[in-house]
């Protein structure tokens, strides 16, 4: 299954197509609605992975940019118990899901306090407004990326040259104690940058004068993003007004605009971890040893038996909800696994090791590549990307709560996998004996 970006429109904005077009060019689903759709309830947000506010002229910049629409969130009451917009995003970032806001749309965040948000309480701390050179700026900038900043979407990117066009993109930041919080905490993650590459004030690298020469903030999570550039604007190489001499210079310069990057970062940062169900069928309602609630028959789960399909019944060990909702990703990963999967898969299928295994299986929210649900045995192969840090941090918070649902986990990197098989196999027998002793194997 996709990576979901929900985009909002309506009321002026106007770049919904271009935030589009960059999430299906990174692989992602969006899904553009009206504001008003999410408003009255017809749409909700919580069904995305990534909430995105694209640039515009939301309510004709009345009272200032991104003013009418910021108290619009924040005040508009959504049901009848008083709860806002407003809140309903508060929650989506708790659920560490992702905000990102362009030109209007970051306006927006920074009114509404959601940037930079150093106090946690979502007010006002910095305020965006008219540009120093006093008109409306539409031109090329270069930005740097702040090594301190810790968000997703600025992964592996150093500099990047993108447009802007805005009349209120200047950052003011009040006070010296939040302008040091900021900097501290790597929140202004993005800086206009010179012709040699350096911070700079100067018109026009710094189009608007802002303080911090910041172009871009994020909070302390790193989930909400917002600048004033428009990455969506360079999607293609072909959008750079000097693209043919570009390319003459360097004839190996690939087809891509700068600004894609940012969409594909926030896409693959997503996509590693999706919850996912169990092939071919394996995996409906809560199994009782998880969490001592209900267990059904296989003939309510809707089955899809693949080729490595050995089951004689049927263990349930996440939701019927999750399944259906989530189906299409235990399809696709058995479609296309690792050379090193289908190397193990060759060794566990079939009971060749005196117990049965499943392959890419759901326990509760997160898939596993295998396991035994008899012996409370899970294997996980990993690849080159669990040797980073947040997947590393991601990947022991996963085997904690596995071990809490009474599963003992083994982690082997794929090339361990391919070149010492004998020794895998032999260390995955060890485990079973063991967990045999302890009398998990029913």
């Amino acid at each position: 299954m996709k990576v979901q970006a929900l985009i909002l429109t309506g009321f002026g904005i106007n770049c919904e197509e271009e935030f589009a077009a960059a999430y299906r060019l990174a692989g992602a689903e969006p899904t553009i609605v009206h504001l008003n759709q999410v408003l009255h309830g017809q749409v909700s947000i919580h069904d995305f992975d990534i909430l995105n506010f694209p640039g515009g002229f939301s309510f004709g910049d009345d009272l200032g940019s991104g003013v009418v629409l910021a108290n619009k969130l924040r005040y508009r009451q959504t049901s009848a118990g008083g709860r806002t917009l407003l809140d309903d995003i508060r929650q989506f970032i708790a659920d560490g899901k992702f905000v990102l806001g362009i030109c209007n749309g970051f306006q927006v965040l920074v009114k509404l306090g959601l940037l930079p948000n150093l106090g946690g309480s979502v007010t006002p701390e910095v305020t965006l407004t008219h540009n120093a050179s006093g008109r409306y700026e539409d031109r090329w900038v270069k930005l740097r990326v702040n090594p301190r900043a810790t968000t997703p979407f600025l992964k592996g990117i150093d500099t990047l040259e993108v447009p802007v066009r805005h009349g209120e993109g200047r950052l003011v930041v009040p006070d010296d104690a939040t302008r040091q919080a900021i900097e501290a905490a790597g929140l202004n993650c993005l800086s206009y940058i010179d012709a040699n590459g350096d911070g700079t004030s100067t018109y026009p690298f710094n189009p608007n004068g802002a303080d911090l020469n910041c172009a871009g903030l994020c909070d302390p999570s790193g989930q909400v993003f917002g600048l004033m550039p428009h990455p969506e604007a360079f999607l293609s190489a072909y959008n750079h007004p000097d693209w043919a001499r570009r390319k003459r210079q360097n004839p190996e310069l690939g087809e891509e605009g700068e600004g894609l990057a940012i969409f594909r970062n926030i896409v693959e940062h997503i996509q590693p971890h999706p919850p996912a169900p169990s092939p071919a069928g394996e995996g409906s309602l809560l199994y009782s040893a998880v969490d001592g609630k209900e267990r059904l028959s296989s003939n309510d789960v809707e089955e899809d038996k693949g080729q490595y399909q050995t089951a004689q019944d049927h263990v349930f060990t996440t939701s019927k909800q999750q399944w259906k909702k989530l189906k299409g990703w235990a399809r696709e990963n058995r479609k296309a696994p690792t050379e090193a999967e289908e190397a193990l898969w060759l060794r566990l299928r079939r009971e060749q090791l005196g117990v049965q295994f499943r392959r890419q299986h759901a326990i509760a929210s997160y898939i596993v590549d295998f396991v035994s649900i008899g012996a409370k045995l899970v294997v996980e192969a990993d690849g080159g990307i669990h040797q980073n840090p947040e997947q590393a941090e991601y990947d022991a918070g996963r085997t904690q709560l596995l071990e809490e649902y009474g599963f003992r986990v083994l982690r082997f990197a794929n090339e361990t996998i391919l070149k010492q098989p004998q020794a895998v196999i032999a260390e995955i027998q060890q485990a079973l004996q063991e967990q045999h002793s302890k009398h998990l194997i029913h």
